[in-house]
């Protein structure tokens, strides 16, 4: 049912410009993934033409950034509540394995999936559970993540991004 994916969008700004939400180690195992689509195509809202896709393959789902073949990034949703799911997306590059989370808000009829909590705000500071690392804020607890991003949406700060669903299997 959602689509956490700012993969591309996401990929751009957390690796070169912005800090984001990462973690060392993988915070959502395949025991707590949940696969509410086979397959989904959509599109940042912004951007008519953007297209983009996932399919499940196995206990997570695949994206091929650019369409290619030599570039996968795997994605795993845990359900945090009704229509809210937190992404994690692992790729490697430079040989280095990467981890990215947001949470996504769905709503399926609508065909519109937001993203909060990917980008880390100029006025972020460390908390229980989130620190600064590196460029980067280091979730060590996923429930503290989901504890913040879920304040910052329920305080009406805009999303990070939002996306359309064209198409859902």
């Amino acid at each position: 049912m959602h689509v956490a994916s700012r993969i591309l969008v996401l990929v751009i700004l957390c690796v070169g410009l912005t800090a984001c939400f990462t973690s060392e180690k993988p915070l959502i195992g395949a025991e707590d993934a949940v696969f509410p689509f086979e397959h989904i195509v959509f599109g940042e809202a912004s951007r008519p033409d953007d297209r983009q896709s996932w399919t499940r393959k196995g206990d997570a789902y695949s994206f091929h950034p650019d369409d290619s073949a030599d570039r996968e990034a795997l994605m795993r949703l845990k359900a945090v509540g009704e229509n809210l799911y937190v992404v994690q997306m692992e790729f490697t590059e430079d040989e280095k394995p990467n981890r990215l989370y947001a949470l996504l808000k769905a709503d399926v009829p609508a065909g519109r999936v937001v993203s909060y909590a990917s980008v880390m705000p100029d006025e972020f500071e460390a908390q229980p559970g989130l620190s600064i690392c590196e460029k980067a804020v280091c979730i060590d607890d996923l429930d503290a993540y989901v504890a913040y991003a879920r304040a910052r949406m329920d305080a009406g700060v805009p999303p990070d991004a939002e996306y359309r669903i064209i198409e859902m299997k």
